[in-house]
């Protein structure tokens, strides 16, 4: 019902005389004057309507048409933009915000009639970051965006004429803003509805929504962590979502990741970019652009139980409920899946769309059912489109598929060669299948010059973050430390659990065929990625263990199904081992939720005045939240600036090279050498530090150069340094 009124709508939005937004006309220059590269309608001169079809870094932008006042008086109307902008209103000009600078607000002031203005908005980009925002206010009232119902296209003669012009397009927007929030909404069900019932085929409902419990309030604890500050290492931010929307995904828009996770948060925060599109919120501020990324995380927390059920629906396949019980838990408790659960970042997502190709694939293995490898296609080609290096995963896949339907056929008594197996209509319908979900996801019609620049950008960052040499040592070098990400993603005990598991697996003569497919991956991923681009940190194996976790749940069911004297006690070591992954998991929410640097930010805004300078040397998302700090590199710039403060963390700048101006500063601060005392020291302590083999980069000393953890950068050791005659006389904090 609610389409069919948006197609109604619509059609009479399109035949109004008097519409809705003003005439944009976008110049490839700052001068308006080369030849217009688009004339669109835009519902409101903002930052999120730009046309920036391939006019960044340089363009400009003209809106004419006509602004509605219904009430008369004093009017101030406003520009706040990143480079110039100006308004005209009846000829006249009222705001002059030009020049080149940064973000910066111009007012002017003018007496307003009831009735219709001509008005006229321009703007300018020169490089830098864009932003636009046209606002007014009447009577002395406080600044706020003019809404879009009050800019149209064309000037009426009189009010009366754009009254019901006014009334249409905001019922049309209100109509829009329902279906899209019903369609966020019904997705949303279709995903709970499709979870339910497939668990409910293999009876697994009734336990899993235990597990699924306990995996979602690991997953949502700490989800606010480090807002409305940016801690979150290459988490998709709301610039990136605006700017792709804006570009409408197309016209040469791209960004590090494929554009599946983008699609995706637009989706999901559809509802509230329609709403700043028409002028009813401004998600251009903190709380906006907060409640975004919380939007965005929030989509992670759904696909990681998405994740999970997918596990165990795997591991039902390949062995029997108890282990798929057993293999749904233990996927919820690895570190890094319960760190990115919480965050916007693409790998919980990739991640899920494999778990769920993986239902298919072990269906399709034993069923050899058509609709089985057309949905493992699709869920693979999801998983390569949220991150590319997912490819890696399926390498090995098409020859498996071979073998199978060969073999399926030799056990059957056909003598078919093999190429039969090869020419086989189901690999050609999942090969035809993903070539076309692929297609349209990377929108080669409309933005083929953005997946081009894509790829050469995946391919010029391969080689820039190499950490290994390509030679026997490095390369093995590189084999050891993967080998220890999966440890300590997993836990020792579930690992040496899941090891067991392949093992049983594979002597058994019912999933030895499953187990030597499913584990065949994992070589399969490391030498088509890891060993190829030669670095490797703890997300990447997110994949590894969780085919790991469905021997896990193997290993598990074969130990407490033993002989009738051992499965009295078989309980207990299994109970042990979850409850210390349960432990060594939820490290990473107490943490999160006590991280240091939100004692950091209390003692600097009690000891710290806004006018005192505070530098920094590194990464701000590993730092305190502050809106000014002052970034230096060396010794002497410190001694240039001289700011007041200085602050350090301590466990990033382990990772000054030796010898370095950064680490010579660094140990210049920490010396007292460069005039600097230490007057704080804040990292929160281990929560159970009884609890043996924890988690290194959780609760270790962190002094190594090197980090492959994402879960490193929680809870940071933050020194806070004074100059000398700034030191408070409140001690340090050890």
């Amino acid at each position: 019902m609610t389409t069919l009124l948006t197609a109604v709508f619509g059609v009479f939005d399109r035949l109004d005389p008097f519409s809705q937004g003003l005439r944009a006309e976008y110049f490839p220059n700052t001068t308006w004057t080369a030849p217009v590269t688009a004339v669109r309608r835009d519902v409101r001169p903002s930052t999120t309507s730009f046309w920036l079809d391939g006019l960044l870094p340089e363009f400009s932008v003209r809106w004419t048409g006509a602004l509605v006042v219904f009430t008369p008086g004093t009017y101030t109307l406003a520009t706040r933009s990143d480079d110039g902008s100006s308004v005209f209103v009846d000829g006249r000009p009222i705001v002059d915000n030009s020049g080149r600078h940064g973000e910066q607000l111009a007012t002017g002031t003018m007496t307003l009639s009831r009735g219709l203005h001509d008005l006229r908005v321009s703007y300018f980009q020169d490089g830098g970051e864009a932003r636009m925002e046209l606002l007014w206010a009447r009577d002395g009232a406080p600044l706020t965006p003019v809404p879009s119902w009050a800019l149209r296209e064309r000037r009426a003669s009189t009010l009366a004429r754009v009254v019901p012009s006014i009334a249409l397009s905001v019922t049309f927007r209100a109509v829009q803003l329902l279906w899209v929030a019903l369609l966020v909404v019904s997705v949303l069900a279709v995903i709970f509805t499709r979870m339910k019932r497939a668990l409910e085929r293999v009876d697994l409902w009734r336990a899993m929504r235990w597990i699924l419990a306990g995996s979602l309030a690991l997953d949502v604890a700490g989800l606010w962590w480090g807002l409305p500050g940016v801690w979150v290492a290459i988490e998709t931010m709301p610039s990136e979502v605006l700017y792709g929307w804006a570009m409408r995904f197309s016209n040469g828009w791209f960004e590090a990741y494929p554009p599946l996770q983008y699609y995706l948060l637009a989706l999901a925060s559809g509802p509230l970019m329609l709403a700043q599109s028409l002028g009813w919120v401004n998600l251009l501020t903190s709380t906006g652009l907060t409640l975004l990324i919380v939007i965005y995380r929030c989509v992670s927390v759904i696909l990681a139980a998405a994740t999970v059920a997918a596990t165990a629906l795997v591991a039902v396949r390949v062995w029997n409920r108890r282990a798929a019980l057993f293999a749904a838990a233990t996927v919820s408790l690895m570190v890094p899946f319960v760190y990115y659960a919480k965050t916007a970042n693409v790998d919980v997502p990739y991640l899920s769309f494999f778990a769920m190709s993986l239902v298919f694939y072990v269906r399709l293995l034993q069923e050899g059912r058509l609709r089985d490898y057309v949905w493992f296609a699709v869920c693979a080609t999801a998983s390569i489109c949220t991150k590319d290096q997912a490819y890696a995963l399926y390498v090995t896949v098409p020859f498996v598929a071979v073998w199978e339907l060969w073999r399926v056929n030799h056990d059957a008594g056909i003598a078919h060669p093999l190429w039969r197996a090869i020419v086989d209509r189901r690999l050609w319908a999942a090969a035809a299948t993903a070539v076309l979900f692929y297609a349209l996801c990377c929108n080669f019609l409309f933005n083929m010059s953005g997946f081009l620049a894509h790829v050469k950008s995946i391919v010029d960052a391969a080689g820039a973050y190499r950490l290994y040499e390509p030679t026997w040592d490095g390369r093995w070098q590189l084999l050891v430390v993967t080998i220890k990400l999966v440890v300590i993603s997993m836990g020792w005990p579930l690992f040496v659990v899941a090891l067991a598991g392949v093992v049983i697996g594979g002597l058994s003569p019912r999933a030895r065929r499953a187990t030597v497919w499913l584990t065949l991956m994992i070589p399969a991923y490391y030498f088509a990625v890891i060993n190829v681009v030669l670095y490797n940190y703890d997300r990447f194996m997110m994949p590894v263990c969780l085919v790991f976790a469905v021997f896990a749940g193997v290993a598990v069911d074969a130990f407490v199904s033993s002989g009738t004297a051992m499965r009295r006690w078989a309980w207990v070591p299994v109970a042990g081992v979850f409850a210390y992954s349960i432990l060594y998991a939820a490290v990473v929410d107490v943490l999160m939720i006590g991280d240091s640097r939100y004692a950091a930010q209390d003692w600097m805004r009690a000891h710290i005045a806004s006018s005192d300078t505070v530098a920094v040397t590194e990464l701000h998302e590993y730092l305190p939240t502050r809106d000014n700090y002052l970034d230096i590199r060396t010794a002497d710039d410190l001694e240039r600036y001289r700011p007041d403060f200085f602050v350090l963390n301590a466990d990033y700048a382990n990772s000054a090279p030796p010898g370095s101006e950064w680490a010579r500063l660094i140990a210049g601060v920490k010396s007292g050498q460069l005039g600097y005392q230490r007057v704080e020291r804040f990292r929160s302590p281990s929560p159970w530090p009884w609890l043996p083999a924890m988690h290194p980069d959780l609760v270790g000393p962190r002094l190594e150069a090197l980090g492959f953890t994402t879960v490193r950068n929680i809870n940071p050791t933050i020194e806070i340094f004074a100059r000398e005659r700034h030191a408070p006389p409140t001690g340090v904090n050890p």
